[in-house]
């Protein structure tokens, strides 16, 4: 844990009721890797305690947060993302990542000097408290899926799917990676050889991996989904682009509790991998479909060479998530103002509903060519009683229909659209904002996916 990611962690357990955390692994990281170094884990431990103070506080506005010794019994220390792939194959890096100029060397790159039996060329074990720990994690008798966010690299998932794989039948560890759904913030290591083809990585994505070579030796296994952003976080830390502007700083942050008092100016890169989820919740997207689009961006098919479920957003216009930042930054900044007042002064998201359907789920809504189709959020809410205002969008990018789709009036609440004639077998994706009047404005979603009966 080094630069954003103590940020992303205070931003995550805000909305730490949202998940059932069943790991938080604490690594050591390059280009500042010292791999017996206390600081990550210190520093994680820093933001727990901090979390631990408040949570009486942010209790009040949210009882579902998960207790401190819950959170504490599950975080692990895990092994850091050496070597890192895009330093190069030549044994020495020096250029500039993001704000900082840095240099490093190492050894040769190898994947089994990191994975696998015995020790690491510099002493370390392989294994790790963070590696044994996912294993218990994925012996569980749950069906349910279990999404991976890698914020700094693969290596103690690997491993841990390295002892997984030794310990039961191959029946078993094919299950297993069917629940497996990664969200990666880039690779960063080279352990991602044990479930992606590194050559096709080289190739076929836009990863950069300059004079790396593979070394893994066997063929990948297949994930049940994995989604690979391996650019589009940078607005959350830093650009080259004169029209970047960071989505928020930690002027806005310090002041509004312990927690946010160890926040820091170095970015949130990491933070899209649950933004993801989180837009989910708040009824942008479905989590098993990440071409709809959704906070954390909106990924592509890898294509030729990977399994049809890898994803990534090489050749996807990083607007697709530079859209959604005003709205989630917004949620953000209100769930600090948690930490210092009172439920009744803190604004809360409203309801979005249409056809009276409340949930968050994703509507698909058959018709005939040509019919017309009445769509109706008047009777949307707000939870304190704020007025709201609807923006009613075709989201082209997550759509297949290549014709014309006519919105004649997307400020109200009530739509009577046509189903055009030449739909066929495509469809159309409608986005319903539902924006209170609060102080920050927040939004709730639902997405409509129109297609011929």
């Amino acid at each position: 844990m080094t630069h954003d990611d103590g940020n992303s962690l205070i931003r995550y357990l805000y909305y730490a009721s949202f998940f059932d955390l069943e790991g938080l692994i604490i690594t050591n990281q390059l280009p500042d890797f010292d791999y017996d170094d206390a600081g990550p884990w210190d520093k994680g431990m820093g933001i727990l305690n901090a979390y631990r103070d408040e949570l009486p506080q942010l209790r009040l506005h949210d009882p579902e947060l998960p207790d401190y010794e819950d959170l504490l019994a599950v975080t692990k220390k895990g092994r850091g993302a050496l070597p890192i792939i895009w330093l190069t194959n030549t044994g020495e890096f020096s250029g500039k990542i993001a704000d900082r100029y840095v240099t490093s060397a190492w050894d040769s790159v190898n994947y089994h000097d990191w994975i696998g039996e015995g020790l690491t060329p510099h002493g370390e074990p392989k294994d790790s408290e963070g590696s044994d720990f996912l294993v218990q994690v994925f012996e569980k008798d749950d069906d349910r899926p279990i999404f991976i966010q890698a914020w700094g690299g693969t290596i103690t998932f690997v491993q841990a799917l390295y002892r997984f794989r030794e310990k039961h039948r191959v029946e078993k560890f094919k299950e297993l990676l069917q629940k497996l759904h990664l969200y990666g913030i880039l690779f960063q290591d080279i352990s991602f050889e044990f479930f992606a083809d590194f050559i096709n990585m080289q190739e076929e994505t836009c990863a950069g991996f300059g004079t790396a070579i593979p070394t893994y030796g066997e063929n990948p296994v297949d994930l049940g989904m994995v989604l690979y952003d391996n650019g589009h976080f940078w607005h959350f830390v830093g650009s080259q682009d004169p029209e970047w502007v960071k989505p928020i700083t930690a002027n806005d942050v310090n002041g509004h509790g312990p927690m946010s008092a160890i926040y820091d100016d170095g970015g949130e890169g990491d933070t899209p991998a649950f933004l993801y989820l989180l837009s989910a919740a708040f009824g942008l997207n479905d989590l098993l479909e990440p071409e709809q689009g959704s906070w954390g961006s909106l990924f592509k098919p890898m294509g030729e060479g990977f399994p049809d479920q890898y994803y990534s957003t090489c050749k996807v216009d990083k607007q697709e998530l530079v859209r959604w930042v005003p709205a989630s930054t917004a949620s953000f900044k209100n769930r600090l103002q948690w930490s210092v007042k009172a439920p009744g002064e803190v604004n809360r998201e409203p309801v979005a509903t249409i056809n009276g359907d409340n949930t968050n789920q994703i509507l698909q809504v058959k018709g005939k060519a040509g019919s017309q189709l009445k769509l109706d959020a008047s009777g949307s809410s707000d939870p304190d009683g704020d007025s709201v205002r609807f923006n009613w969008f075709r989201y082209e990018p997550a759509d297949t229909y290549s014709g014309d789709f006519y919105i004649p009036n997307p400020d109200q609440a009530v739509q009577e659209l046509t189903i055009p004639e030449s739909l066929g077998t495509a469809n159309i994706h409608l986005i319903l904002e539902v924006t209170d009047s609060g102080e920050p404005s927040l939004v709730s979603y639902r997405r409509v996916i129109l297609q011929v009966d």
